[in-house]
This record gives structure tokens, sequence and C-alpha cells, in this order.
């Protein structure tokens, strides 16, 4: 989940408001008034947007198991052993002081449904605002090695990495990434529900590319090319 990086230091940028352990947390995903290009039912979206709101939640709130509900487990089927897995990485990576916090997410684009064997897909584009925290307690890999990493979750050039002031009675500051920009996110659902899960947009990079077949994620890539006027940002 975590891995350390070769690449040189990134320059640190001071924070100017410094983030807090409880600072802003997404209470909704919003729909764009304005710059919305959605080509699935309002009705569709707004379930979406309830399910995507409820997974940003439990990933702020460190909620992993309800975590999972949100993660395409009709793949997975009655495999307890990967649940109770993905959580205990989860409990590892946030007791060593790493969290991740999602402050805001507006939709911009939503593509039609790709039928993909036992489920439908849809490309999501959105304006997110995003925190990878590691506190001061944190003793893995140099944070400020991580752009590669980070990037690669949240959309190349969205992420600039800050050190905020040393608090009293700390060693480390908090350090942390700032993501402010475009970031794709795949909404999958079986057949048969109208449950929507959620990955990342390089989930087939990390061991996951079984999660869904190529046609529908080439389908839905060159439908954004050709609908989403963000496409080239």
């Amino acid at each position: 989940m975590w891995v350390s990086c070769d690449s040189p230091s990134s320059p640190v940028s001071r924070a100017q408001d410094v983030p807090q352990l409880s600072g802003d947390q997404i209470e909704q995903v919003t729909i764009s008034e304005d710059a919305l290009h959605a080509f699935i039912s309002s009705d569709t979206l707004e379930i979406i947007t309830r399910d995507l709101t409820e997974y940003f939640a439990a990933t702020n709130e460190g909620r992993w198991a309800d975590l999972m509900h949100y993660f395409p487990m009709h793949k997975k089927q009655g495999d307890t052993t990967f649940v109770k897995s993905s959580i205990e990485a989860l409990d590892h990576w946030t007791e060593r002081g790493v969290k991740n916090r999602t402050a805001a997410a507006e939709i911009l684009y939503a593509s039609p449904t790709f039928s993909d064997g036992d489920q439908e897909v849809v490309l999501l584009n959105m304006q997110l605002s995003h925190f990878v925290e590691f506190h001061p307690h944190y003793d893995g890999p140099r944070p400020d090695g991580m752009k590669g990493m980070v990037e690669s979750n949240y959309g190349k050039g969205n992420a600039v990495y800050k050190e905020a002031p040393l608090a009293p009675g700390d060693s480390l500051p908090l350090r942390y990434w700032e993501v402010s920009g475009l970031n794709r996110i795949w909404a999958v659902s079986h057949v048969d529900s109208a449950h929507w899960c959620f990955l990342p947009p390089n989930f087939n990079e990390s061991g996951a590319a079984s999660m869904m077949g190529a046609n529908a994620m080439v389908e839905a890539l060159r439908h954004r090319r050709a609908n989403d006027p963000t496409s080239e940002r």
C-alpha cells in the first residue's frame, strides 16, 4: 500500500493554513450545477453520489469494515480472508500515522453505463480536495519521496508536499500531500443491485485488474475523451 521511492525529494511548501487532526471532512459529494456533463439518468447519478459520499466518509473516519462495503465484493464473494487482510493493512498504516482525508468532491462528468459481465460500470470525473497526512509518529518511508505514488492515485500535477510548523512536544511536524484538481474514479454495481462501489483510477496497477474487464474500461475512457471537456487536463 505504501512503498519507498528512490526519486529525489520534492521541494517543501510551507503551509499557510495548517490542516488540523479534525480538519475539513466531506459532508456531501456535490454535482456541478454549471459544468456537469452526465450521460446517465439523474436518479442513478444521485444514487452514485450518495454512495460515494459514504465511501469517502468511511475512509475519513477509519471505518474500514464499512469501507469494504463500497469495494466490489461481488467479485470476491465469500472471500473473508481478503476482507480480513485488507482491514489489517488499513489498520497497520493508520496506526503508523498515515491518514487519507477527503475535504470536498464535485462531480463534473459521468459516463453512460457500460456492461461488464456481472456488473455495470460508470466512469466519473470530479474536482477533488484531498489530503494524505503523515502524523508526527509516522515512521515509514519519507513522505516527500512519494510524489509518484500520490499522483498515481490522485492525478498528475495535482499534489503539493507541505510541512506544518512543528507543534509543541513533537520532534517531527505534520507532513502531508495536499491534492487539489481533477480526479477520475470508477463506479461499479452488480447487475442485480442498485448499490455502487468504487475503484481508484489506477486499480489495475495494484493487483486488482480482475475487478473490471478491459473492454468496459476502454469504452468508458473513449467516451470521456470525446465528451468530457476536462479530459485533456
